[in-house]
């Protein structure tokens, strides 16, 4: 089964975490798209989140290799914020809108964060 997360939040609330906690579990079993966009873009940049006073998504990201998760970012949303594929802490694939639309077209299964 495939399923499309879609992580369009600030990377600052609890649903980012959640998302990336789920994805990670879901991976296991199944073919995991994990797409972010638009503020999402941030959850996978190389901010600090101990400054913040809240969990890093470091170790979560870290196993994404293990299971069958793969990672996206939205190229237009990455842009509009300036951010290069250097900025980014983990190696993602960027995509643009039309791809996402395939994704989300082939997923059995959406879930928007």
């Amino acid at each position: 089964m495939r399923v499309l997360f879609l992580v369009k939040g600030d990377p600052f609330s609890w649903r980012c975490h959640e998302a990336l906690r789920v994805a990670l579990a879901l991976g296991i079993n199944h073919e995991v798209f994990l797409v972010f966009l638009k503020d999402g873009v941030y959850a996978l940049t190389k901010w600090k989140p101990e400054k913040l006073l809240i969990q890093g998504f470091e170790k979560l990201l870290e196993n994404m290799g293990y299971v069958n998760v793969k990672l996206f970012v939205e190229d237009l949303s990455a842009e509009e914020r300036g951010l290069k594929k250097e900025d980014f802490a983990v190696d993602v694939e960027f995509v643009n809108i039309e791809s996402v639309k395939d994704m989300l077209a082939s997923s059995e299964a959406v879930l928007v964060w």
